[in-house]
């Protein structure tokens, strides 16, 4: 009897003259594609413009929902952008948008990295919704830094943020507002203004989160995130998935009942599926929890989505960097939990250096430099395996689709009520005395 193994290595061994020219060519191509794929990105023009919006701004975040819904125009299209031809010999790359709201010597200030084609075409999207809108064009709003932070000077942390759930779960938005007096409203951009105003001169705390706008039945990006959405909701609701019907099973189905008609009443399966599924899906018989989640679902995927990345970083001098760390942390964690809702998603904060507190101080200062430096080359960043492993148990490890309406409440300029930075703060109110205390004449 031949051993398998000595005979797969002796095929191997005789004919590794044919297989070898196979395996080559397939990394030669996957190269080829990566080539193009960054040549394609190095020809894409950029611009950066600060959006400076006017205060006492009454109109509510469902504005900057238009305006992300005019943005997403530059989507690109799956039968003329993603063809096999631009996405494997032309290295085609979508455009894409990038969202900045910065924290700085007690102020806060929003950004955008556009390709630079579309600059009038931002602008007259914005000044629709926000007529008194001021734009002004900069550079990199993390350009100044330098590549080898951290260094003697300065200090970092490094958050990459994912959804606690899968992303057809929407997270808490500004739409639970509009319904509520004003005086209960709470704007979730509340805690970005009042985090400036622990942020110094010599802190930076920088939100970045990447918009890559995408069409229902994106394959390449999205991975076709309406219809994942919808088998969601009928999962929720205990509907089986209709499965296309075969012919063929038709006609063994009848070959069968028709051998065993003498012996048994005829069993049609297709049928009996078809009524059980209509006797088990009962929209009524779910609670109104359910239904809530459900409808929230359904009002996700109803909008447009746009694949996101969402990072985060905290940048200080040295000298104080170890004392406040901790803090930002916390502050940086009670921000995100606004956008959190326990019967739908939020957000996870997933500190970069976190697995690593047992590590050498060398092994967490490399990996502080080098995700540092793909945070200011936009490029994804490496996560330690402990969380690769977390994620991909939970299917997060991609990234995720927001809709407009979500980007929106992350996105967008606080509204009156919120107090702007650079207001001075009384600590103690001041009262007159009492008119009923008798005056007293010297």
């Amino acid at each position: 009897m031949v051993d398998p193994i000595v005979f797969v290595l002796r095929f191997l061994f005789d004919f590794w003259w044919i297989l070898m020219p196979v395996m080559l060519s397939q990394i030669v191509w996957e190269k080829f594609k990566d080539y193009k794929r960054a040549e394609y990105r190095r020809k894409m023009e950029w611009g950066f413009m600060e959006i400076k919006f006017p205060s006492g701004i009454t109109r509510n975040p469902r504005a900057m929902e238009e305006v992300f819904n005019s943005l997403h125009a530059i989507a690109p299209d799956t039968t003329t952008d993603l063809t096999w031809v631009n996405l494997n010999l032309k290295g085609f790359v979508p455009r894409s948008y990038t969202f900045f709201i910065i924290a700085n010597d007690q102020k806060l200030r929003f950004f955008i990295r556009y390709p630079l084609k579309l600059k009038e075409f931002i602008k007259t999207r914005f000044y629709s919704q926000y007529p008194d809108v001021q734009f002004l064009d900069s550079e990199d709003p993390i350009g100044f830094f330098p590549f080898n932070v951290p260094n003697s000077l300065l200090d970092c942390e490094i958050f990459d943020v994912r959804l606690k759930k899968e992303d057809s779960y929407p997270i808490k938005t500004y739409s639970v507002l509009e319904y509520l007096p004003k005086e209960q409203q709470i704007d979730p951009i509340t805690t970005f203004s009042e985090a400036s105003w622990q942020i110094s001169n010599k802190e930076w705390l920088i939100f970045q989160i990447f918009v890559l706008p995408i069409t229902s039945d994106n394959e390449e990006h999205g991975k076709k995130w309406v219809e994942r959405g919808q088998k969601l909701i009928n999962k929720l609701i205990g509907k089986k998935e209709t499965k296309q019907e075969n012919i063929w099973d038709e006609v063994w189905e009848f070959i069968v009942n028709l051998l065993l008609a003498i012996f048994r009443d005829p069993v049609w399966k297709s049928r009996s599926q078809g009524e059980s599924s209509k006797d088990e899906f009962n929209y009524s018989k779910l609670t109104p929890g359910e239904r809530k989640v459900i409808e929230s679902i359904q009002n996700k995927i109803s909008k447009l989505g746009f694949l996101c990345n969402f990072r985060i970083v905290y940048i200080a001098t040295s000298d104080i960097f170890d004392q406040k760390v901790s803090s930002v942390t916390s502050l940086i964690s009670s921000t995100l939990r606004n956008f959190s809702a326990e019967d739908l998603n939020g957000f996870s904060l997933l500190p970069l250096t976190m697995p690593l507190f047992k590590a050498s101080p060398l092994r967490i200062f490399n990996l502080k430099r080098k995700e540092f430096a793909f945070f200011k080359i936009y490029r994804l960043p490496v996560l330690p395996p402990i969380y690769v492993s977390w994620l991909k148990d939970k299917g997060l490890d991609k990234p995720f689709v927001l809709n407009s309406e979500e980007l929106a409440s992350i996105f967008h300029p606080p509204m009156a009520f919120v107090p702007p930075s650079g207001i001075e703060r009384l600590p103690v109110r001041e009262t007159p005395p009492s008119s009923d205390i008798p005056l007293v004449e010297l």
